[in-house]
């Protein structure tokens, strides 16, 4: 069977504060998108508590990925004054950062959900991805988009592919 993802590059991200919440759910597009609908009104609420502005940036981190499950923070970078205010439910912490691997999956949820465990050595312990508010403003289906793993992660690149 061929990889499902295509490396396009790497990149090197500094981290930026973050505020996120978690959430459980399947790997069906049903229950993903639910999760991520459902963490969105929550995070937009706390910025409306903290009077800041509109998120202009989703970041969605994958994590514990298992046969049927996986593990999402759903969040939005913000200023340091608003991640000091986040408690209960909603944690705050920095965005991915580092030389990241920057693959294209497939167009469906399920190639953005393996896309790290098919990296070059093995799989990567988590993924991510970030998208406009034009693509989660509202959330429908999973957007295409690239997906990021820790590059020292990763194993070697390989170079372009011919064409």
């Amino acid at each position: 069977m061929p990889p499902i993802a295509r490396t396009i590059g790497t990149i090197d991200y500094e981290g930026r504060p973050f505020v996120y919440v978690v959430r459980f759910c399947g790997t069906e597009e049903s229950s993903v998108a639910s999760a991520i609908r459902q963490a969105i009104g929550v995070l937009d609420n706390f910025l409306q508590l903290q009077h800041a502005a509109d998120a202009d940036e989703l970041i969605i981190v994958y994590r514990n990925r298992l046969p049927g499950a996986v593990t999402l923070q759903v969040g939005f970078p913000v200023d340091d004054r608003v991640a000091e205010a986040a408690g209960g439910e909603i944690f705050a912490g920095l965005t991915p950062s580092g030389p990241m691997v920057q693959v294209l999956p497939g167009g469906a949820l399920q190639d953005v959900l393996r896309a790290g465990a098919e990296m070059p050595e093995g799989s990567a312990s988590f993924t991510w991805q970030s998208f406009s508010p034009a693509d989660f403003r509202p959330w429908r289906t999973h957007p295409f988009g690239p997906v990021l793993a820790p590059a020292e992660l990763a194993g070697p690149i390989p170079g372009p592919e011919a064409s």
